[in-house]
């Protein structure tokens, strides 16, 4: 179904079906109406453990490790600014809910996607601050004062996240037992919908030149980064449902979201588009191996 749906998008885009930023129209749903949904079918009944620290945590250290391993990189391939930017969020920042979903409910449940989220909002709201503040400082626009107030806008009006809210908080004071059946339904949308849309945008053109540039952040991102981060869960012998489901998602391919904040910011878009391309399609194979990881170690 995976593959399906990436490969129906990808050949969609590519025949011309339909125009080329069509792909807007499927993430609104996704994002306003599916993504919500999924919050209020899994977390009404979530409660709170210490082990979900564990979620809120490893996107912070996924980014952290990648903004390392550029600056290392950098030195060695003498990256430009713009480059070295765009590849530490590109790096950095896991698709955590595009594919994330789909591939947890595959590998570990359904009911398993709980989890996910937690990992798929602090992801985002990398993203929406500490990956704007990234982009800023390597893009080619004006380099002005980070303002707070357009941040904590783009944070507080995601809809996902304010659904997480709503679903966590809404049932303590009423009973939404009997709309769990709509919930459902509208949440069984957000894989098909989320990897159809992948593959309208999957793009594969880049400079030869720029090959090594881009196994290497592939590297960290699908193979290094989720890597270490499983052997540090090990050492300190973290184990059961949070902590794979965390360790699984860290392992997704990067982030598509991206796109638009080097987009924005004016950074190395080709080379960052062809990255999160490729590394989705990679990822089907390696996010496998990090499954057996997990199984076994976790």
């Amino acid at each position: 179904m995976i593959a399906f749906c990436l490969l129906a998008g990808y050949l969609v885009r590519r025949f011309k079906l339909v125009p080329s930023d069509s792909y807007k129209a499927i993430n609104i749903w996704v994002i306003y109406i599916g993504l919500p949904a999924t919050a209020f079918k899994y977390l009404p009944t979530l409660a709170w453990d210490n082990t979900l620290l564990v979620a809120v945590v490893a996107p912070m250290l996924i980014l952290l490790g990648s903004v390392m391993f550029v600056k290392v990189l950098g030195r060695f391939l003498r990256l430009s600014k713009r480059t070295a930017h765009t590849l530490m969020l590109v790096s950095g920042l896991s698709n955590t809910s595009f594919v994330g979903f789909p591939l947890v409910a595959s590998y570990f449940g359904e009911d398993q996607v709980r989890w996910a989220i937690i990992c798929d909002q602090v992801t985002f709201m990398l993203l929406s601050t500490v990956g704007i503040v990234i982009a800023l400082r390597g893009g080619l626009g004006p380099r002005g004062a980070i303002s707070f107030r357009p941040i904590a806008k783009r944070v507080f009006s995601f809809p996902p996240l304010i659904g997480c809210l709503l679903a966590l908080s809404i049932p303590r004071f009423i009973n939404i037992d009997t709309l769990s059946p709509f919930f459902h339904q509208l949440a069984s949308t957000v894989s098909p919908l989320a990897l159809f849309s992948i593959g309208m945008q999957m793009s594969f053109t880049f400079y030869r030149s720029e090959v090594v540039t881009m196994s290497l952040s592939l590297c960290y991102k699908l193979l290094l980064g989720p890597a270490l981060l499983v052997l540090l869960f090990y050492l300190l012998d973290l184990k059961g449902d949070v902590v794979r489901i965390t360790a699984f998602e860290m392992a997704m391919p990067s982030l598509v979201a991206t796109s638009m904040v080097l987009q924005e910011f004016k950074l190395n878009v080709k080379l960052g588009n062809a990255i999160i391309g490729v590394s989705i399609i990679l990822g089907l194979l390696t996010t496998w191996g990090f499954f057996v990881l997990t199984q076994t170690f976790l």
